[in-house]
């Protein structure tokens, strides 16, 4: 039996989502993106599928200031919330909801999905976050997402989607291929999208440093320079690993695949092509 080529994908929050409003989710690039993950399954991939927030968990992760943990302050009320606990609970609710989108778009291409909600299996934040990866490779794809999860006894904190496919990526064992499909932009740029200089950077590595914006007003798990030193940390283990529109279906099989595309290329050192 030949042995299944592995691959991490990350569907940003902001490609299936409409990060400008509240839990408004892209449902043409929902369904453009699950439709590449189903042609790679054809072909003969297993996937293991991270999925950003976007609308659905940043907005109301800022309000409520979840990646703080606990504050001892009284935060007002709005939209029927009226603490942090109640917060919580509201957007692991609405990451579900979105977790929906996703699994039933992937079974609209005739994909069978599985879904590990991060709230039930992992603790804390960051890439040492805690927590049990055996799940990967049941199913031909097996998903996860950035979520509010338990911190220690009685607290709670943001762990980000890029932290988990840091941590699948290399756990998993054997990955070919990871894949960080964004949104209105080509890859990484030297300057932020719609710059009048703005060009695409066909590699990079931590060397360049950034050119592209950290939307520090919605994203509340570090923005694309924080993906990108994520993306470098994986380059150590995993061949090919790509940041590309994944709006554009042929870029996200092309990548995975190992054929010319538009997009990034991610190294962890400066390489000659």
């Amino acid at each position: 039996m030949v042995e299944q080529r592995r691959a991490v994908i990350k569907l940003g929050g902001g490609l299936i989502t409409e990060k400008s409003g509240l839990c408004e989710p892209d449902h043409d690039s929902i369904r453009i993106s699950t439709g590449a993950i189903a042609s790679l399954v054809e072909e003969g991939w297993m996937i293991a599928l991270v999925h950003g927030a976007g609308s659905f968990g940043h907005a109301k992760a800022k309000r409520w200031r979840l990646t703080e943990g606990p504050v001892d302050t009284d935060l007002g009320e709005e939209d029927g919330i009226t603490d942090q606990l109640e917060a919580v609970k509201a957007v692991r609710q609405d990451m579900m909801n979105l977790n929906s989108l996703v699994t039933n778009a992937l079974s609209e291409h005739g994909i069978d999905s599985v879904t590990y909600h991060p709230h039930k299996w992992a603790r804390g934040t960051g890439e040492n976050f805690t927590g049990n990866l055996d799940f990967l490779g049941k199913n031909k794809v097996t998903i996860t997402y950035g979520d509010v999860v338990d911190v220690g006894d009685d607290g709670f904190g943001i762990l980000s989607g890029d932290d988990l496919m840091l941590r699948i990526a290399k756990e998993w064992g054997d990955v070919q291929s990871c894949i960080f499909c964004l949104a209105d932009c080509d890859g990484i740029l030297t300057h932020p999208p719609g710059h009048t200089d703005s060009t695409l950077l066909n590699t990079w590595d931590p060397s360049v440093g950034f050119g592209g914006r950290h939307e520090s007003e919605i994203d509340v798990t570090g923005g694309i320079d924080y993906k990108a030193l994520r993306a470098a940390s994986i380059a150590q283990t995993v061949p090919l690993v790509w940041f590309v529109d994944g709006r554009f279906p042929t870029r996200i099989v092309d990548a995975c695949n190992g054929s010319n595309t538009i997009g990034t290329r991610i190294f962890d050192s400066p390489v000659r092509l």
